[in-house]
C-alpha cells in the first residue's frame, strides 16, 4: 500500500476527518453466536487434541540477534523495540507514539481476525455481559490491515496512559467516549466509522457481506502527524528483558483463561518453536456442552497467534454503570478496573510459570517482579497480558494452569 500522505497538500483533507460526527456504539449485550459455518469439526480442536501450527516469519539474517548482555531495558541498544526487546527493521517506526487499535472477539463470525499477530503487546479483559476484547499495541512494526475494529471500553484509559498511545476505535457508548474525550485530546482517539483507504486510515471492507470496520497503521500515525498531534517518541522504559530464562520449578504447557461460558482459551507452549499459540473457544459452553477449542491464526499474514511471552494480571474491576437483566433485556455493564498500585501476576516464558507481583505509578509502565523486588525477564519478543479480576481463581492440575475470571455483579 502507498503512503497516506504524500504531500502538504493533503494535510487540510485529513485534518476535515476530525470533523466527522462520532456515530454512537452501543455496548455490546448480545450473548455469543455459534461459531461460522467454516468452523467444521475437522477444524476445531478439543483441549486434548491440537493441530499442527503454521511457523512464524523469522527474522532476517541480517538483524543481529540480542544476547543477555545487551537487554537492560533501560539502555537497549539504538533501534531496539522498548516494548519487544529485539531489534527493528525500520528504526524510524520508534520515533512515534504506539499505535493502539480495539479488535472484536466476538460474534465468532468476525475471526480470523487482521493482524493481531504483528502487534508487540495484546492485552485482553472482560469487557461486559460475559465476553472480552482485545487492545492490540502496534510499535516495532506496522500492519496493512488491523481488525474487525469495535468500540472502546473504560480500561482502554488505563492502557493508554501506560504505552503512551494512540487509539483506534469505533466509537464507544457515550459515557463511555465522555470519559476518554475528557482525559485525551482528539487526536489520540481516532474513531472514524466512513470513509476509503485512502485516504483514510480507517474504512471499511466487505468480506462475504460483513462490513468490517479495519485500519492501516502506518495511516494511523500519519494522520496523528497531519492533524497536529504529538506524535513524538515516547518514554517506554520499564520491561525488562533477557534471552537467559529466570530459574523456575513450575514447568507450565498450557494456560487456560476462562472469562464465561462463551469466552475462554488457552495458550499451548511449542517446546519446537519455543512460542506458545492461542486456541479459542469454539461456541457456547451451556446445557451440558463441553468447552471446544481451535487453533486462532491471522487473516492478514495466515500464521497461527503466537506468544513469546503470556502474562495473567489481577486486578480489581468494578462497575461504574450495572443495571441487571429484566426479561428480555440483557444487563448493562459499564466496567473499569484499577491499573495503579500493584497486585498478583503469573508469567510464562520458554514452558515455565513464574509467581510475581505487577506495579505501576500513575503515568508509569507497567512492571513485574518477584517478591523480593527484582525485576522480571521478559524473553524478548511479543507478550499478550490476560486480565483478570483479583477475586479470581488459580487451579493447578499438571502441567496445565487454569485461570477462572470471578467476580460478583452488582
Amino acid at each position: 500500500m502507498r503512503a497516506f500522505l504524500t504531500n502538504k497538500g493533503l494535510r487540510l483533507v485529513v485534518q476535515g476527518l476530525l470533523m466527522l460526527s462520532l456515530a454512537a456504539c452501543e455496548l455490546q449485550t448480545t450473548t455469543p453466536t455459534p461459531p461460522p459455518a467454516t468452523l467444521t469439526p475437522s477444524a476445531a480442536v478439543s483441549s486434548t487434541e491440537t493441530e499442527a501450527p503454521a511457523a512464524e516469519t523469522p527474522l532476517p539474517s541480517d538483524i543481529p540477534v540480542p544476547t543477555p548482555e545487551n537487554l537492560n531495558s533501560y539502555s537497549l541498544p539504538e533501534g531496539y523495540n522498548p516494548l519487544t526487546g529485539l531489534p527493528v527493521e525500520d528504526q524510524s517506526l520508534l520515533d512515534r507514539r504506539p499505535i493502539a487499535v480495539k479488535v472484536t472477539l466476538y460474534p465468532r463470525s468476525n475471526r480470523p481476525q487482521w493482524g493481531l499477530g504483528l502487534a508487540d503487546i495484546v492485552y485482553e479483559y472482560y469487557h461486559n455481559n460475559d465476553l472480552t476484547r482485545f487492545n492490540a499495541i502496534f510499535y516495532g512494526q506496522n500492519a496493512d490491515w488491523v481488525g474487525p475494529i469495535r468500540s472502546a471500553r473504560l480500561p482502554d484509559e488505563h492502557l493508554m496512559e501506560t504505552y503512551k498511545s494512540v487509539l483506534a476505535f469505533a466509537s464507544a457508548d457515550s459515557r463511555i467516549r465522555e470519559a476518554l474525550y475528557n482525559r485525551y485530546p482528539a487526536w489520540r482517539l481516532i474513531s472514524i466509522l466512513e470513509g476509503e483507504c485512502p485516504p483514510n486510515p480507517v474504512c471499511r471492507y466487505d468480506p462475504e457481506v460483513y462490513n468490517h470496520l479495519l485500519a492501516n497503521t502506518a495511516r494511523l500515525s500519519d494522520y496523528v502527524d497531519a492533524t497536529d498531534g504529538d506524535n513524538d517518541k515516547p518514554n517506554l522504559e520499564g520491561m525488562h528483558f533477557a534471552d537467559q530464562k529466570p530459574k523456575t520449578n513450575d514447568e507450565v504447557e498450557r494456560i487456560y483463561t476462562t472469562y464465561s461460558y462463551g469466552s475462554y482459551n488457552y495458550w499451548e507452549y511449542d517446546a519446537g518453536e519455543r512460542v506458545y499459540y492461542r486456541y479459542q473457544d469454539a461456541w457456547d459452553a451451556v446445557g451440558g456442552r463441553e468447552r471446544s477449542y481451535y487453533l486462532l491464526t491471522d487473516r492478514l499474514t495466515g500464521n497461527a497467534i503466537s506468544a513469546d511471552n503470556v502474562v495473567v494480571l489481577f486486578t480489581n474491576h468494578f462497575h461504574t454503570v450495572y443495571v441487571p437483566a429484566n426479561g428480555s433485556t440483557p444487563e448493562t455493564e459499564v466496567v473499569d478496573m484499577d491499573f495503579v498500585g500493584s497486585g498478583e501476576a503469573y508469567a510464562f516464558r520458554n514452558g515455565l510459570a513464574y509467581e510475581l507481583v505487577w506495579k505501576r505509578e500513575a503515568g508509569g509502565m507497567l512492571a513485574l517482579q518477584f517478591a523480593d523486588g527484582t525485576p522480571y525477564d521478559f524473553k524478548p519478543g511479543n507478550t499478550w497480558f490476560q486480565v483478570v479480576n483479583d477475586s479470581s481463581r488459580l487451579d493447578r492440575e499438571g502441567n496445565s494452569w487454569y485461570f477462572t475470571f470471578v467476580w460478583r455483579k452488582n
